[in-house]
């Protein structure tokens, strides 16, 4: 529904603890060019000192110093700054010291002699973890100063239950299912639960499992050891972890292979995770909430969603009703756009004739809320300060003979034409505009799309070719 506003970050800023002047000066070069904010020390002292006054969001430490004990440094910085990442660097890579470096709450470890390359990645890879934990900080901020559901809009019987779910659950460690067709905001209901939980202050972590291929879903989760399959140049923490004390919110969840599902249901039950390629279980805790834009009960039935992980996952349902069963929140909904996009495009004092207005109430929003806040941003974008925006304004499919026409799949037809030409074109503009309104509602997802027709995905690929429609596939 509605998303976070898009925020200026600070450059990261990462100290470098090295004896070895020549690698310290190599490796702020490369950090400088990349954009960091880089300080240098050559003893763990002199670190500490610098820690407790600049704070660096990333420090990288050699294990070996002159004057302080590795190990020590890390527990030291730890304690003075908690939210720092640690990356420690060892002279030769063994499992001993790195292992004993993660458990002290290292970040990461990175072996001498290393690469240019690998120091970019590893340190990329972390200040991608800094950013997102300020991410959720700012948004934790957006969320205290509106404690209400203010960005979920909507006064309809069936919503306001909603609202009463939430608030009751949120304080709760209960794992939530959420499902709905897509666009009616099942994530944001999650970021609200996350919000009024115990966990508030901790991090939110969302992943669309159908947005990867069950290999990189399985390393974006559980992270993986060095060498662990080919491209894997690094040890790497999975989601799951970097997660950990927050919530983690699995959206798409039957689109997740069987398999990996079954691991996904023994980290529910012990708590713990493998890596990828790796032995040791590392502890996680994790509040859980999941959705999909399936019916559960028939995903089940077909073989795509585990009943025994539905059972651990759906303590709480919450079922979203698509905008059409709401029809009543069309006009709020509308105007919160409004005046959002309003603001965001300089158009000031601008409104909807009651024409436009009904047209909205009765189109049926096959795309839910996520259609409708598109539609209302087009007609923003193109009209002028102070103005009434009427029917005309309004994108052809809404406005187009039957309110309702265009939702349901069904094209205009001329009597002009002869019977078989006018057929044959009505049933290409049917095709053309149910394969895109089909696409757009499984988010371009060809397999998903294909069950929901009940078609073969070779039919969709061959519909896509035959209608040249780009962007899709």
């Amino acid at each position: 529904m509605t998303q976070p506003a898009e925020t200026t970050h600070l450059p990261i800023s990462v100290l470098i603890v090295d004896d070895e002047e020549l690698l310290v000066k190599s490796c702020a070069q490369i950090l400088s060019s990349e954009g960091y904010h880089v300080y240098t020390e050559g003893r763990g002292r002199n670190a500490l000192d610098s820690v407790r006054r600049h704070r660096p969001e990333i420090v990288l430490s050699d294990l070996h110093l002159p004057d302080t004990d590795g190990m020590e440094l890390l527990k030291e910085i730890r304690k003075i700054s908690p939210e720092t990442l640690v990356i420690v660097i060892t002279g030769f890579a063994t499992v001993d010291s790195s292992v004993e470096a993660i458990r002290a709450g290292a970040y990461d470890y990175i072996p001498k002699p290393f690469t240019a390359t690998q120091l970019r990645i590893l340190i990329g890879r972390a200040a991608q973890q800094v950013r997102l934990v300020q991410d959720n900080a700012l948004l934790r901020d957006q969320l205290r100063r509106h404690q209400s559901f203010d960005n979920i809009v909507g006064t309809s019987e069936s919503i306001q239950k909603i609202f009463s779910v939430v608030s009751r659950v949120a304080p709760t460690e209960a794992s939530v299912f959420i499902s709905g067709e897509s666009g009616t905001g099942k994530e944001l209901i999650a970021r609200a639960i996350h919000s009024k939980s115990r966990r508030a202050d901790r991090t939110f972590v969302a992943i669309n499992c159908a947005a990867l291929p069950d290999h990189l879903l399985e390393s974006e989760l559980f992270g993986h050891e060095k060498g662990s399959f080919t491209g894997a140049d690094t040890q790497r923490r999975g989601l799951l972890e970097a997660a950990s004390g927050g919530t983690f919110f699995l959206d798409e969840i039957s689109e997740m292979s069987m398999d990996l599902q079954a691991k996904l249901l023994r980290v529910i039950q012990e708590r713990r995770i493998r890596r990828v390629g790796g032995e040791a279980e590392i502890p996680v805790d994790l509040r859980w909430v999941s959705a999909t834009n399936r019916d559960p009960e028939r995903a089940i039935r077909e073989g795509q969603l585990r009943q025994d992980l539905y059972f651990r996952l759906n303590v709480v349902p919450v079922k979203l009703p698509p905008l059409r069963a709401r029809r009543d929140d069309i006009p709020a909904l509308a105007n919160h756009f409004l005046r959002r996009f309003a603001q965001e495009y300089e158009r000031p004092q601008i409104r909807f004739s009651a024409d436009a207005m009904r047209i909205l109430c009765e189109h049926e929003w096959p795309g839910n809320v996520r259609e409708l806040q598109n539609v209302v941003e087009r007609v923003v974008s193109l009209c002028g300060p102070g103005q009434e925006i009427g029917k005309e304004d309004l994108p052809e499919e809404l406005v187009f003979g039957d309110p309702g026409r265009a939702a349901r799949g069904l094209p205009m037809v001329s009597t002009e034409q002869p019977f078989h030409d006018a057929k044959a074109e009505a049933v290409s503009a049917f095709e053309k505009e149910y394969l895109r309104t089909l696409l757009e509602q499984n988010g371009g997802n060809i397999s998903r799309a294909a069950r929901q027709a009940g078609i073969d995905r070779k039919t969709i690929h061959r519909m896509l070719l035959k209608y040249q429609l780009e962007g899709w596939g």
